[in-house]
């Protein structure tokens, strides 16, 4: 069986257990896992490292901005030259925010098939 390669991966979300069954799956593909649970800790590290993917929670609750994670990728998603994936609510706001994103899954999601998600974006 062929090991696919490493790809670092970035997750943002503040739920200890969805965002801990996303790293186990994100490890069973392969994936290197950076994570933090807010926006702030997110935006200093896809300050100071590259990531071939990004996921994030985004919430209605963000001043309708997705927060500052989300506010920072729309702006150097063209610098970053990384794929998006946002989770959020199924919420008409979320929508609006996550328009810029390669892809917005809906929650309640399987952390499985958010992996399987990530490693479509992955050039590595």
């Amino acid at each position: 069986m062929a090991v696919l390669p490493s790809c670092p991966v970035l997750v943002v979300h503040e739920d200890d257990v969805f965002r801990k069954a996303l790293i186990a799956a994100l490890d069973r593909e392969y994936f290197t896992v950076t994570f933090t649970a807010d926006g702030e800790g997110a935006v200093a590290l896809l300050r100071e490292r590259r990531f071939e993917v990004v996921v994030v929670h985004v919430r209605a609750t963000d001043n309708g901005n997705g927060g500052p994670v989300a506010a920072f990728l729309r702006e150097a998603r063209a610098r970053l030259r990384c794929g998006v994936i946002i989770l959020g609510e199924p919420d008409p706001q979320i929508r609006e925010v996550a328009a810029w994103a390669d892809e917005t899954l809906l929650k309640p999601v399987d952390a499985a098939y958010v992996a399987t998600r990530a490693r479509t974006y992955c050039t590595c």
